[in-house]
């Protein structure tokens, strides 16, 4: 893990809490529509993860996730940016069909729904399978919102370099991989 990083990927403010919690090890991307290269590409090897707020839809996640979203349907502070975890890709696959993207439902919080209108967005683009190893960092850094953190897109170049030191991986290295290995397992067989 690198000791400082300035990049971070914009992300549902809830997967951001659940990865940080341990209760999700995978993202599921295709890009928005202000990406550089029209689609997303998995750039950076680890990064911040960037809570947002504006395309979180309950009706786009599994049953048990939506009351959390309530919670979380808006920043406490329109005005401030707070991240509180750090990710390090371990895994990155390309789906090839929602049925193998569900069956990977126990490790990401959004429902068929989700899945089918991903796959049906751009659909010549892949979509992009990430597997996550999550870190806690000791505290949360807060920085002001700026305009270049705005629109669609994954990727945001934070306006500083910040440490990571003292980050707690959010689960132990045996549970991590004994996981990882079941989700691997499901990834990867044809559907």
């Amino acid at each position: 893990m690198l000791n400082t990083n300035d990049r971070a990927l914009k992300e549902w403010a809830l997967a951001c809490k659940t990865l940080q919690e341990g209760r999700q090890l995978l993202l599921i991307r295709k890009g928005g529509l202000r990406e550089e290269e029209g689609r997303f590409v998995p750039r950076y090897p680890e990064f911040f993860l960037f809570p947002t707020f504006e395309h979180q839809r309950a009706e786009l996640l599994q049953d048990r996730y939506k009351s959390e979203l309530e919670v979380l349907s808006s920043p406490s502070d329109p005005r401030l940016v707070v991240l509180s975890s750090y990710a390090v890709v371990t895994d990155v696959l390309q789906a090839c069909s929602e049925e193998q993207v569900m069956a990977a439902g126990e490790e990401h919080i959004w429902n068929a729904e989700y899945v089918r209108q991903r796959f049906d967005f751009n659909p010549y683009d892949p979509l992009t399978l990430l597997v996550l190893r999550v870190y806690v960092l000791p505290q949360p850094i807060s920085l002001p919102f700026q305009k270049a953190y705005e629109g669609c897109r994954s990727w945001i170049t934070l306006e500083r370099a910040f440490s990571t030191e003292g980050a707690m991986p959010a689960l132990s290295d045996a549970e991590f991989e004994r996981r990882r290995e079941a989700l691997r397992t499901i990834l990867v067989r044809s559907f």
